[in-house]
């Protein structure tokens, strides 16, 4: 008996672990700087100078980043699942537009999220890391 307790113990220890270290949902007013970003199985270097990132509000809506231009539009996340939709985005012509046009690819790729602690990945359908991004104070986009 005194093992089943103990047993039983231990499981709901680690069980409450795994909640509080892995979410499934995306936290409203939070924003997120991209750390990494991948596109076909290549690192893309983010370009000094550039704070990309990606900010979700409230409403369902998000605003971000590039480095150069902003873009905004809206999200809808289902258990580890989000799709982006009416995207849309400043058109100015940077000197980096090769990390802003695979940025704004990564987006329309993701189709799943995970968050372990202030890390968030997002990944493809077929489960290939597109970008890892790190939590991050509120910018002005939020405002």
């Amino acid at each position: 008996m005194k093992k089943s307790v103990y047993t039983f113990a231990i499981a709901l220890i680690s069980m409450t672990f795994a909640i509080t270290s892995c979410s499934s949902s995306i936290p409203v007013e939070s924003h997120w700087c991209v750390e990494t970003l991948y596109a076909n199985g290549d690192t893309i270097a983010i370009p000094a100078g550039h704070n990309p990132g990606i900010s979700f509000l409230k409403g369902n809506k998000i605003a971000g980043e590039t480095g150069c231009n902003i873009f905004f539009g809206d999200f809808e996340a289902d258990g580890d699942k989000i799709t982006f939709t009416n995207m849309g985005s400043t058109r100015m012509m940077c000197p980096q537009m090769e990390f802003e046009n695979s940025y704004m690819n990564a987006l329309n790729d993701i189709s799943s999220f995970t968050i372990v602690q202030d890390t968030l990945t997002f990944k493809d359908k077929e489960g290939n890391i597109v970008a890892i991004l790190k939590k991050s104070e509120p910018n002005a986009l939020e405002n």
